[in-house]
């Protein structure tokens, strides 16, 4: 048991990641110590004009440095090629032997004691001697190499220790470290003083043309076999093998010159990396995983890549000097390994794919109006005035337009809109088949998938992203069934966060629109349901009473007293609360108009009730007592009717009797006794009734009272 836990903790990725990381700061720090250990100056020399001046801590020109130092008796003045920074772009190995003889021997005169004084020629070409002022701080240009060599080690440590055992995970770490390696050497002899003697130089340089091989070869393997393999693991050996014999011919001079040593074999790298990021985009072109994958890394294996041969390889290859320092071309590299560390880490694509696709599109339009731009200044400044005047009467409605039209090409500009409106009117069909083949329609306008599949019962209540992305599952709503939608882009593209953010979107507008729609239906029905209980309990019992009376004074003002309540029931507006005895009065008055017009007693004693009703509630006691009273005058046969009242806890308690005959004994609900439970249940209220056949019928309820 301790030995496997021995052998676990050595290979949790903590712990990988912590040693690699140790092991690439200790040879960093011993670069840097060693780097340290040669002289520096505050003074600078700069090349001007083929010659080398030495400027001063006030960054002012005092003079050209003269010969200091003299090989076999004959002066050695200082040369422009003396401060190349890399000694693989000399012409030819005679050069190069010179070149190092000549860094040995100003080595030798920096390193001798007590040295603290140059000589430099002035204006009027006066020999003097000039003090230096020894330097402890490194240039900024070493600092830069050093931490962009570790960071590049740092992400390919994280890369490799998360799975070790993956091939392309090793090779990513692989080539990680050659770049450590060359950047970290490079800095060292890159930003030296003066010179540095060949003991230290030459291996230094051997390192760094290494390290940049042995990237080369990584990077090459890994296109090889990642996203889509393309060739068997044993064939990667031919490729080291073939840039390894490359690498050591070099260091026997057995290549021509030394520009074919580090720089065309670095410049034969990068363009078959960029030429195998090209063939892997083109082989994962019905792979979507795989193509999100090439897509980040060729991206940026493209621009980083690109601008290192652009700008270092290409104008050493033709004779030219390059056109930014080494020690900033190695951030290029950073770019690359950046990106293809987002690639090979695949639970990041769904973030990085947007990245790549933004900085691609933003690349290519940037270049593209810099270049529109820079030829119509050029055409103004080759033209008349009058033509000037009117290409900038022009320019606002032909060029602006066309300008804002490459940039929502570009960038792809998603008309979100129109998807919420489709939304906002498919949740309102009626149709429950229409409304689910339009519901498949929105996904299919919004991701353009090859593939929508229904899902069955059981399927997540969530927008989720499957399949590493190739599926988008869709919970079901509105009546339509759960879908899930597969391989974006016609199969090109990856479902990613914003993919998920605009489908929960969508959906969670259909369902409010849905549950609205719901809701106004369920007012609607509501209503009406109100409406027929007013009628049926409230104009209904006014005109039963109408129908008794011989009067016609009488019947008038019974049917004024319909039209009003008519009036009532369709009234939108709400009064305030009332006075619960002035509402029991109202009530009392009115049924005992109604029964003594039906020749019926009512035996009702007045209560000592205090308290309040909403209006709401007032209505519906109001309903209720006349309900019960059209009851007893239409159906019940009887002769008096008793009510009793009583108030406690809050609640009014009331009892309606009658000492009818025509009651059965079957207690069936017709719409009145309904009505009358519907109505009381609306303002927590309770309803109850019973009998006794040929005895009466008694009626009990109770509602909330406000204190």
């Amino acid at each position: 048991m301790p030995n496997i836990a021995r052998n676990s903790f050595w290979a949790m990725p903590g712990t990988l990641l912590s040693i690699a990381i140790s092991i690439g700061f200790v040879f960093s720090a011993a670069m840097t110590v060693l780097a340290m250990m040669q002289p520096h100056y505050a003074e600078r020399l700069v090349l001007e004009q083929d010659r080398v001046l030495l400027y001063d801590t006030k960054r002012q020109a005092v003079g050209e440095l003269a010969p200091p130092v003299a090989v076999d008796d004959t002066p050695i003045r200082p040369e422009p090629g003396d401060l190349t920074p890399d000694p693989d772009v000399i012409d030819s190995y005679d050069a190069q032997a010179r070149f190092f003889a000549r860094q040995d021997a100003f080595a030798r005169w920096l390193a001798e004691p007590g040295q603290d004084t140059v000589p430099v020629i002035g204006d009027g070409r006066l020999r003097t001697q000039i003090p230096l002022t020894p330097s402890r701080s490194l240039p900024f240009e070493f600092w830069l190499q050093i931490l962009v060599g570790f960071a590049i080690f740092v992400v390919s440590a994280w890369i490799w220790a998360l799975q070790p055992r993956a091939l392309a995970n090793r090779l990513f770490g692989i080539a990680g470290a050659g770049v450590w390696i060359s950047a970290t050497t490079a800095a060292l002899y890159s930003t030296r003083w003066l010179a540095l003697p060949s003991s230290l130089f030459v291996p230094l340089s051997a390192m760094n043309v290494f390290g940049a091989m042995t990237y080369g070869v990584a990077m090459i393997c890994l296109f090889l076999i990642y996203p889509v393999r393309m060739i068997p693991n044993r064939l990667l050996a031919v490729v080291a093998a073939f840039f390894g014999g490359w690498f050591l011919l070099g260091q026997f001079d057995a290549l021509g010159s030394p520009a074919n040593e580090g720089p065309l074999l670095t410049a034969t790298e990068m363009l078959a990396i960029l030429l195998l990021v090209a063939v892997q985009f083109f082989r994962s072109r019905k792979k979507p995983l795989e193509r999100a994958a090439i897509r980040w890394v060729g991206v940026s294996t493209l621009i980083g890549s690109g601008l290192f041969i652009c700008t270092v390889v290409i104008p050493v290859l033709l004779g030219l000097e390059p056109l930014i320092g080494q020690s900033y071309a190695f951030a290029f590299f950073l770019i690359v390994h950046l990106g293809v560390a987002f690639g090979l880490r695949r639970n990041a694509l769904f973030q990085s794919e947007r990245w790549a696709i933004g900085m691609f599109r933003a690349v290519s339009f940037g270049l593209l109006l810099i270049a529109v731009d820079i030829a119509l200044i050029t055409l103004l400044g080759s033209i008349s005035s009058a033509a000037v005047l009117t290409m900038l009467l022009l320019l606002p409605f032909f060029y602006l337009p066309w300008r804002g039209l490459v940039q929502r090409w570009l960038l792809g500009n998603r008309r979100i809109e129109d998807l919420l409106e489709e939304v906002a009117h498919i949740a309102l069909i009626g149709d429950v088949e229409q409304r689910v083949q339009q519901w498949r329609g929105i996904f299919e306008k919004a991701f353009s998938p090859l593939q929508i599949d229904t899902v069955g019962p059981g399927a997540s209540a969530k927008v989720d992203i499957l399949e590493d992305g190739i599926a988008l599952q869709l919970p079901a709503v509105i009546d339509c069934p759960a879908l899930l939608v597969r391989y974006k882009n016609s199969g090109t593209r990856l479902f990613q966060e914003r993919d998920r953010q605009l489908a929960t979107r969508l959906i969670d507008l259909a369902s409010s629109l849905k549950r609205q729609q719901e809701a106004f239906k369920q007012g609607v029905s509501t209503e009406r349901s109100r409406i027929s209980r007013d009628l049926h309990d409230d104009l209904s019992a006014r005109l039963v009473s109408g129908l008794m009376l011989e009067d016609p004074g009488e019947l008038k003002a019974v049917l004024r007293a319909s039209l009003a309540e008519v009036r009532t029931i369709v009234s939108t507006e709400e009064g305030g609360s009332g006075q619960l005895v002035d509402i029991l009065a109202d009530s009392r008055a009115e049924a005992a108009e109604r029964l003594e017009a039906a020749g019926i007693e009512l035996s009702w004693p007045v209560a000592d009730i205090s308290g309040h009703m909403s209006p709401q509630s007032q209505k519906a006691l109001a309903s209720v007592l006349r309900e019960i009273v059209t009851n007893v005058v239409k159906h019940s046969g009887a002769g008096r009717l008793s009510v009793r009242t009583r108030l406690e806890n809050a609640r009014l308690y009331l009892v309606a009797s009658d000492d009818g005959a025509n009651f059965n004994g079957t207690l069936k609900q017709g719409n009145g006794l309904k009505n009358m439970r519907a109505r009381l249940a609306a303002i927590d209220g309770y309803f109850d009734f019973d009998g006794e056949a040929g005895s009466g019928f008694r009626v009990s309820i109770n509602v909330p009272v406000i204190s």
